[in-house]
């Protein structure tokens, strides 16, 4: 049956050729789109790490370039919101705290490797403050900055980069003058948005020049207080500049600018595939109105309804199976060459689910043409041949 079929799929090869190509480039988008979303939906369901409810992020600027008085006015902070019962923990942190729009990155050499990773300056507090459960070892402490080599702790995917299976606690990173020793690690965090990857990241004590805050608040804390908070640090300091977020807002915020842009390329993708599947339908049922005198031919040597229908049917898949073909030629190249350093699971789902919208398109686009072709009376047929 399969040779037939080939036998008339290449007696009519040009017009077959541009339903084929149609369906190349069809699924080749359908990869993309796919695979861009078992990626984003794989980072989605990973833990973040860390727990983002009722946290407050307090932008502090001292407006002042003194590391003296930079130092007393921290203090000065830190003395003032421990008096205040509303605040459950607080940190200093770097720009760069969550869902926040700075980064940082450093390299770290251990052995001869090196590994570029984010790296956040942060209190002792700063696991309080966001509930982030260690995996092994401990968090430093403001004691542990007291020599040449700075405690850090680390994620697990910044050990397994830089450290391989060997335990990383203890281990001392960097050279000369500027080494880190990994006093404790943690599973994940991901501190960009609810769609990044497991990326590596590293913790270090703060410094002098962290002036923002993470604030962990009780539940009764309101706009009112909000408010409150920051006349309350505002009367600290003369021409101090004081902005207060909430976690949760400016994490919306990073998914939103991620998903928007995934969902209007969804949407693009959607409005091309149904046009696909419109023109598929027209060209098959311009190609069975051609083929009524095969068909009452079929009818009238015993051909029932169901077998014209699967015919048809099975006819169109296979032409959709050679683009098909075709295009997993090209899609089975990007893992294989590790295109983007994403994983391979995530490209082969891809183009699974590529075949899986094709085959489901083909089917739609082909049933009704087949339908009718299925429903037409042999002696009309080859009356009007």
């Amino acid at each position: 049956m399969f040779s037939h079929i080939f036998k008339l799929i290449w007696k009519k090869k040009k017009s077959n050729f541009l339903m084929m190509l149609e369906i190349f480039i069809s699924f080749l988008i359908l990869f993309g789109v796919w695979s861009l979303s078992v990626y984003t939906w794989r980072n989605y369901v990973k833990p973040v790490g860390f727990n983002g409810d009722r946290v407050w992020v307090m932008y502090l600027s001292m407006n002042t370039e003194n590391d003296t008085l930079r130092q007393e006015y921290k203090t000065m902070v830190d003395q003032r919101l421990r008096g205040i019962k509303e605040i459950e923990s607080f940190s200093f942190v770097s720009s760069n705290l969550p869902y926040g729009f700075s980064t940082s990155n450093n390299g770290f050499e251990y052995n001869g490797k090196e590994v570029i990773s984010d790296i956040l300056h942060v209190d002792p507090s700063y696991p309080g403050t966001l509930g982030i459960p260690l995996k092994s070892g401990r968090w430093f402490t403001f004691d542990d900055t007291i020599g040449p080599v700075e405690p850090v702790v680390i994620n697990t995917h910044m050990a397994r980069a830089l450290f391989g299976d060997e335990d990383p606690l203890g281990k001392v990173m960097g050279k000369d003058d500027n080494q880190q020793r990994v006093v404790g690690t943690i599973d994940f965090f991901r501190h960009k948005s609810s769609f990044q990857a497991d990326e590596s990241c590293v913790f270090a004590p703060s410094g002098r020049w962290e002036t923002d805050l993470l604030l962990k608040m009780r539940p009764d804390a309101d706009a009112e207080f909000e408010a409150k908070l920051v006349a309350d640090i505002q009367q600290l300091g003369k021409d101090w500049t004081i902005e207060i977020q909430h976690l949760d807002k400016m994490k919306a915020t990073q998914d939103n600018i991620i998903l928007i842009p995934i969902l209007i390329l969804f949407i693009v993708c959607c409005f091309l595939v149904f046009n696909v599947g419109l023109g598929l339908f027209g060209v098959l049922f311009q190609n069975i109105s051609r083929r009524k005198g095969e068909i009452g031919l079929r009818r009238a040597i015993g051909a029932t309804k169901m077998q014209i229908l699967t015919y048809f049917i099975g006819e169109t898949l296979l032409i959709a199976a050679l683009g098909v073909v075709l295009g997993s030629f090209f899609a089975i190249q990007l893992p294989l060459l590790n295109v983007l350093d994403v994983e391979a699971a995530v490209y082969l789902w891809g183009m699974v689910l590529a075949m899986l919208s094709v085959a489901v398109i083909v089917v739609i686009s082909a049933f009704y043409p087949s339908k009718q072709a299925s429903d037409i009376y042999p002696a009309v047929a080859l009356h009007e041949e």
